[in-house]
């Protein structure tokens, strides 16, 4: 069975995605980070507000949604050459079933159709399965990520995969 991609753009979507963010990132990140430090990242880069600023600013989110189910999420931008993935996330139980991998493969395959060059994304620096999870993908580690604004420092990785 292949998943549905639904755009988040009403308030409820983007209520619900931020609630299976804020879900998700509390499991993903609760290895890397002190609980306040999470609360304050999800707060600032994925609360309702968080989310919907990002959509004013061109970013696509979308659940994903299999049998009825909303099992993840994820949101990308496009930006002068490249899209850039911000987000995919998947609920554990989901994960390593290769959903992962054609939510990639759909924004490479949009940035192609696009004219885009490259797709990119960031993962963080002790976060060895995803990492792997990429490289799989052909793609490669550039260098660390810029510290984005916020009050919470984050050791990311830039990863990217040349389209040809």
């Amino acid at each position: 069975m292949k998943p549905d991609y639904k755009l988040v753009a009403k308030a409820k979507y983007i209520h619900a995605t931020a609630d299976l963010a804020s879900e998700l990132w509390h499991e993903v990140y609760k290895r890397y980070y002190p609980a306040k430090q999470l609360d304050t990242l999800v707060e600032e880069l994925q609360s309702a507000d968080a989310i919907e600023e990002d959509i004013d600013n061109d970013v696509n989110y979308f659940l994903v949604v299999l049998g009825g189910k909303t099992i993840g999420y994820f949101a990308w931008k496009m930006e002068n050459t490249s899209l850039h993935l911000m987000h995919l996330y998947l609920k554990p139980e989901y994960r390593g079933k290769a959903l992962g991998r054609d939510i990639v493969l759909s924004c490479e395959r949009l940035a192609r159709g696009e004219g885009k060059g490259r797709v990119w994304c960031t993962v963080h620096a002790k976060a060895l399965p995803v990492q792997q999870f990429f490289k799989a993908l052909r793609y490669r580690n550039l260098k660390p990520a810029e510290q984005e604004t916020g009050t919470v420092p984050r050791d990311e990785l830039v990863f990217e995969h040349t389209l040809g």
